[in-house]
């Protein structure tokens, strides 16, 4: 929040989108630089660097996040700091202290990333404290949100502790955590193979495989970690039961493109050819290839050709109510930053049913009250969900 308030009042784009939407660009972009000097600085072929983080900078989960206003990129950066600083055990107290506030940073962008909790298992007593100390500047971000929220807002209320500890701890989405059904379990198993599979085709994922097992071969301290950060965030997005829990990969993505790298040099050290580590650059032009529908979204104008459409049809003084986050962002972007339709009330069905919400739209009651009584003689439509 902090970083998107200040390039908010950067003077380029033409909308307060595009521009939320190019400061996720430019992380993914950060990201993949870091990513090729973490391989560049660990003795890698420039060949095989430049594999691997174009691959990582045009897997379609990843690429697609860099598009959009989200905070996926901008995790994924803090991801991969923190892998770069905790790779070699910390050996000071400053980079100890370093790679906790780079971590603490990366949490209170997204607290998916405390599955990256593995790869700081071989810190040392002696720089623990200073880790730790790194971790809780890192988190001060939350300290700052009562102050930053201007009165209630959707998401809670951060002006009370019980308020803003439920609102850090994400405690509105803990239902969905490991709830994935058994039945389902089998399923999204193959989305995740496929899935991988997708971002770095067949061959990659073999390379991947190669690289895996000749790196533990070689270095088998970080090699476990990195491998255990990257399953237990797995495990985490299969479990979570909504359609999409596989974004939560996002930031873990440059974990199978190093296992890559490892692979493509494995194969050109005992393959007397040397211009095959070029031919690997086929990788991820492959992906561009295969996967250009997916990539290419600048002519993508369905989200404002349909809040446009639903406004334009919805009556004076309507309330509009939402089942889907897509259709209620774009609503509320509609009306709290282009100024549309005010006389629109958008409530968001699954959020109603929480206090600090219905005090938000000035419903003063802990007992849930119905949508029809308290909107009582306004015209209340449920926008259908998205076919």
């Amino acid at each position: 929040m902090l970083l998107t308030r200040i390039w908010l009042h950067l003077p380029w784009g033409s909308s307060p989108a595009w521009r939320l939407n190019f400061f996720s660009a430019v992380m993914a972009a950060l990201t993949t630089a870091v990513f090729a000097a973490f391989l560049l600085h660990r003795g890698y072929h420039l060949a095989v660097t430049l594999v691997a983080a174009l691959s990582l900078i045009v897997a379609p989960l990843f690429w697609s996040q860099a598009l959009i206003t989200e905070v996926y990129s901008t995790a994924a950066f803090f991801a991969m700091l923190t892998l770069t600083l905790a790779w070699e055990s910390p050996r000071s107290a400053l980079r100890a202290f370093l790679g906790g506030l780079v971590w603490g940073l990366g949490l209170s962008v997204h607290p998916v990333l405390v599955f990256l909790a593995p790869l700081w298992f071989g810190v040392s007593r002696r720089g623990l404290m200073a880790w730790a100390g790194g971790v809780l500047v890192g988190l001060l971000p939350y300290a700052l949100l009562p102050v930053m929220a201007s009165g209630l807002q959707p998401w809670g209320d951060v002006r009370s502790l019980a308020g803003w500890w439920e609102f850090v701890t994400a405690r509105l989405y803990w239902g969905y955590a490991f709830a994935l059904p058994w039945a389902h379990v089998p399923q999204r198993l193959l989305a995740w193979a496929v899935l991988l599979v997708r971002q770095f085709t067949s061959a990659g994922v073999l390379l991947m495989l190669m690289g895996l097992r000749m790196a533990w071969q070689r270095q088998k301290s970080p090699v476990w970690r990195v491998g255990l950060a990257f399953g237990a965030a797995s495990v985490y997005a299969i479990g979570y039961n909504t359609t999409d829990s596989l974004v939560y990969l996002v930031p873990y993505l440059m974990l199978p493109a190093l296992w890559l790298a490892d692979g493509l040099e494995d194969l050109i050290t005992w393959v007397p050819w040397r211009r095959l580590r070029w031919w690997g650059l086929l990788l991820p032009l492959a992906v561009v290839i295969w996967q250009w529908g997916a990539l290419d979204l600048h002519r993508d104008t369905a989200a404002r050709s349909w809040w446009e459409s639903t406004l334009v049809q919805a009556p004076v003084g309507a309330v509009l109510v939402t089942a889907v986050d897509g259709q209620t962002f774009a609503l509320w972007y509609a009306q709290e930053v282009l100024g549309l339709r005010p006389d629109i009330t958008v409530v968001d069905r699954d959020l109603w049913a929480r206090p600090s919400y219905r005090e938000f739209l000035g419903v003063h009651a802990e007992e849930p009250v119905s949508l029809e009584a308290f909107f009582e003689g306004r015209a209340l439509i449920a926008v259908p969900p998205p076919k």
